[in-house]
């Protein structure tokens, strides 16, 4: 070995030695420590997928598990990829806002960078597993996958559809519906929908995503499932590292909660073209902005043009690749006969829908 290459090999060497000695040592700046202060936050916040056997490629539910994802909880949180939920409030008011609030941001961005004390352990670490019920307790109606899924081990990404009923007995109306994943590992989303048998055209009931409680639609409106039609669901499956080249299966339930009105204002999905759609040729109520996004990430709003002239922004997201959402408005909004709804830049891989109901 030639001496100019043994030196720059010794030097790397004591580097990241010294790197590794300053990184042990790093001083304690936090005023809060894990136990007392950041593991409310991620319990309430991340649990969903954080947690031994969940969609996530690491648990955070104790400090051992936690401490050695510090830098990359920081990472994801100052993008704003973590929790992944992407409504801008800002832009315009949104229920259901799915955010750290400013104040368990600060606990969590301190205790990462300011040395990650733990603090007085609990007597006994709170036991954090996958959830195996249903979150908003026994839906009206349950269904399981007709059959096992498995995906082999060669195979990491994979999206499924499911016939769970071929023909509805009688028009029910839908507040929500949740899935229960049979293998949490792998069911990285879905959503829910009713269709007639032959027919492209679909009508989506349900986004779902890990962690996420099922929202409900507002008092007086739902998603009809009408007699004669069958109840799809479309599974993306994907596998994290951790399950790199082995085979995993799984046999997932779809609950539907059904509205409690009498009658309902039904809703459904009105695409939005970048391009300018055509007036909407009813007086319609908005209720929720769905997207659908093929990668990338990019900043959209949607606006009503009403025929008076007047414009509203009805809601503003991020539209990111493989995480797509429905961003319910704070309240519905009307929008008159003529009104035209627009996308305030030219998009090409995100598809988006306004769900509305005729009034």
């Amino acid at each position: 070995m030639k001496p100019g290459v043994l030196l720059v090999t010794v030097a790397a060497v004591l580097t990241a030695v010294a790197a590794v000695k300053v990184d042990a040592h790093k001083p304690v700046t936090s005023k809060y420590t894990f136990w007392e202060d950041v593991y409310p936050i991620v319990k309430e916040h991340c649990a969903g997928c954080h947690v031994s056997g969940g969609i996530a490629p690491m648990s955070l539910m104790t400090y051992d598990d936690a401490r050695p994802w510090a830098e990359s909880i920081r990472l994801e949180l100052t993008s704003g990829h973590m929790p992944p939920w992407y409504g801008d409030p800002g832009a315009a008011p949104l229920r259901d806002v799915h955010k750290l609030s400013p104040r368990e941001l600060d606990v969590v961005l301190t205790w990462v960078t300011g040395g990650t004390p733990p603090g007085p352990p609990p007597s006994k670490v709170p036991a954090a597993t996958t959830r195996r019920a249903w979150q908003k307790g026994q839906p009206d109606v349950a269904m399981t996958l007709p059959a096992t899924v498995t995906l082999p081990a060669d195979k990491s990404d994979e999206t499924r559809e499911f016939v769970l009923r071929e023909d509805n007995d009688r028009d029910r109306a839908i507040a929500f519906a949740d899935v229960l994943p049979g293998n949490p590992a792998i069911v990285h989303d879905a959503i829910v929908f009713s269709r007639k048998p032959g027919d492209g055209d679909i009508n989506v009931i349900a986004v779902w995503m890990p962690g996420a409680a099922p929202v409900g639609a507002p008092a007086g409106y739902g998603f009809m499932w009408r007699a004669h039609e069958q109840l799809v669901v479309r599974i993306h499956y994907k596998k994290n590292w951790k399950l790199e080249n082995k085979s995993a299966s799984d046999r997932s339930a779809v609950g539907l909660y059904l509205t409690k009105s009498a009658s309902v204002h039904a809703l459904r999905g009105l695409p939005i073209s970048s391009a300018g759609a055509e007036p909407v040729a009813d007086h319609l109520q908005a209720v929720a902005v769905r997207v659908t996004a093929a990668r990338g990430e990019t900043p959209l709003r949607v606006e009503a043009v009403r025929p008076d002239g007047t414009r509203l922004t009805l809601a503003g997201f991020v539209a990111r690749g493989g995480w797509n959402e429905r961003y319910w408005l704070a309240r519905p909004v009307d929008l008159p006969k003529g009104t035209r709804l627009e996308i305030d830049r030219a998009v090409s891989d995100v598809q988006i829908w306004l769900d509305a109901s005729p009034m």
